[in-house]
């Protein structure tokens, strides 16, 4: 079965279905704008863009969007050996055209920012568990790519190097104001393995954990 993604773009705004999602069209009398339908030449790279069923758009990219899609239309209608080629090139900028106008959009940026202090909380609160970067992401319905970007966006770093970076600091506190073992620290992190964790402690502090305590 094929997978679609569909864009429309009408009174200034961009509508995007996920792969698979059911919906359905329903047209006013003054329904005007594009449609597009494609199955999957295209990487995630390129089609994934934006956490928001659709954004708006200003006059300005508008007009500059419009002539792309007329000029997929007319390669269309000349069906013709090159005509595909140009198409799928076609679309290929059209989407990275939405995707830094997503980008730039202030909503899109606020929800990202919302995103990432919910994840940065999220992992402060769960900070006992051994949770993997790839089910905080479906935790938010991301992708580990999209959170890793989002991330990296706001905070400068990594997902993984964020939860490393609050387990070591709450690492520390255990250390300095409790009188529990460096194995039992490490279990009570969601580490399973104490040895590997007092390797990234280390490697985080310069220090062993023992070492740390004892200072």
């Amino acid at each position: 079965m094929i997978d679609f993604e569909e864009y429309e773009i009408k009174h200034n705004r961009i509508f995007l279905m996920r792969p698979k999602q059911v919906h359905n069209w329903s047209y006013s009398k003054n329904s005007n704008g594009y449609i597009i339908v494609f199955d999957r030449h295209f990487s995630k790279e390129t089609t994934t863009f934006s956490d928001e069923p659709f954004f708006d758009l200003s006059n300005k990219n508008t007009l500059l969007l419009k002539p792309l899609f007329e000029n997929l239309i007319t390669e269309f209608n000349k069906n013709d050996k090159l005509g595909e080629k140009i198409i799928v090139q076609g679309i290929s900028y059209l989407l990275l055209q939405l995707k830094r106008f997503a980008n730039e959009n202030p909503k899109n940026k606020e929800n990202k920012s919302k995103l990432a202090f919910h994840f940065s909380k999220l992992v402060s609160d769960t900070i006992n568990e051994n949770i993997s970067v790839n089910e905080y992401a479906s935790k938010f319905n991301l992708t580990i790519d999209k959170l890793n970007e989002i991330c990296k966006e706001n905070y400068g770093q990594s997902p993984k190097t964020i939860i490393l970076e609050k387990k070591i600091t709450e690492a520390k506190r255990l250390l300095y104001f409790t009188d529990l073992s460096v194995k039992e620290i490490a279990f009570r992190l969601g580490f399973e393995d104490s040895s590997y964790f007092s390797r990234i402690f280390k490697q985080k502090t310069n220090l062993s954990p023992t070492e740390f305590k004892s200072t």
